[in-house]
């Protein structure tokens, strides 16, 4: 399978060296120089602002996938770790790719994704070029990391998900889910108290209190949506980002993203909406080894498992489903039941 991916990266970097023997050509080696180098920041910094070709987009979205500290071929290795017979699989992907993204992984893996789609457009295209199924793989499997890093960001043990201890950080997050969604929430162990709106770069949330176990929990709500967020922070002053809540100079949960253009990072715009574009991404690929796991990812997330060969083993459940807001609630649930 690694192998597969191996050749499928190959054919990217192809792309990034032709035109080798001129200016042009010496400039894009160069940048696969610093890819090759690990420099994903100043391919960055070299080409962002002025990039204007698929040499440039492809470039970039090997350089933000990079900067979230996942590769192609610990992705995959990520995936086969979860090859077992425990129906856990995805949990077992969720740890592996834990232990080695970085604190921006959430917002970067979005920026490889944006940069890979301005090559191909629409993956569900008619008569996809192979180089355009390439990048559809990378969408997918990148889409799918996303996923799992987003997971991480909930969680506050990542080592006790799937096992047999509650993770109360883990319940607050469902709770807010929940809440956002109906404006209710059916886990005894959450309260929940909404404050007074504030505003973030002109966008204005709804501050979230929810104790569980005599502990507080700060979270973000926006258009009956769970806000991702990072640290904490003062109100309109994401200059003050820290670590640790501070009811004077740090009171509120701050949102992952500054850019008030930008679209909200929600839990459900990221477990929901990016997870099914992925896997349907992964699919326009002939790649039968990822599409198992990725078929098996999907069957344990919609509460089945994966026959081994097209869908999933529970007959009322289909591997064509598209993953709602709700299993997702009910996946992380599942993972977060103590037993």
């Amino acid at each position: 399978m690694i192998k597969k991916i191996l050749i499928s990266s190959l054919c990217s970097g192809i792309l990034l060296l032709s035109g080798c023997g001129d200016s042009e050509g010496e400039e894009r080696l160069s940048v696969q120089q610093m890819l090759d180098k690990g420099d994903y920041t100043g391919v960055i910094s070299k080409l962002e602002a002025g990039a204007d070709s698929n040499v440039d987009y492809i470039a970039l979205g090997a350089a933000y996938m990079g900067k979230a500290g996942v590769s192609l071929t610990n992705i995959v290795s990520a995936m086969a770790s979860g090859d077992d017979t425990n129906d856990d699989g995805f949990v077992a992907f969720v740890k592996s790719i834990a232990g080695v993204s970085t604190a921006t992984a959430i917002s970067d893996l979005g920026k490889s994704a944006d940069f890979y789609k301005k090559v191909v457009g629409s993956c569900t295209a008619p008569d996809l070029s192979d180089a355009a199924k390439d990048i559809c793989l990378y969408i997918g499997l990148g889409a799918t990391t996303r996923t799992a890093v987003t997971i991480d960001n909930l969680v506050g043990d990542i080592s006790t998900f799937g096992g047999d201890t509650k993770d109360d950080k883990l319940t607050a997050s469902l709770c807010a889910m929940q809440y956002a969604v109906n404006n209710e929430f059916t886990d005894e162990d959450c309260t929940i108290v909404e404050d007074a709106n504030v505003e973030f770069a002109t966008k204005s949330y709804t501050p979230l209190t929810i104790t569980v176990n005599s502990a507080d929990y700060y979270h973000l709500m926006i258009n009956s949506q769970s806000v991702i967020t990072d640290g904490y922070c003062a109100e309109d002053d994401f200059s003050s980002r820290v670590e640790s809540y501070d009811i004077s100079t740090a009171p509120y949960a701050c949102p992952m993203s500054e850019d008030p253009t930008a679209d909200e990072l929600t839990t459900a715009g990221v477990l929901v909406e990016v997870l099914n574009e992925g896997m349907e991404s992964v699919g326009v690929v002939d790649t039968e080894d990822i599409q198992e796991d990725v078929n098996e990812f999907k069957c344990e997330i919609l509460g089945s498992t994966y026959n081994g060969i097209d869908d999933c083993t529970d007959p009322d459940v289909s591997i064509d489903t598209d993953i709602s807001e709700e299993d997702i609630i009910d996946y992380l649930d599942a993972q977060n039941s103590g037993v």
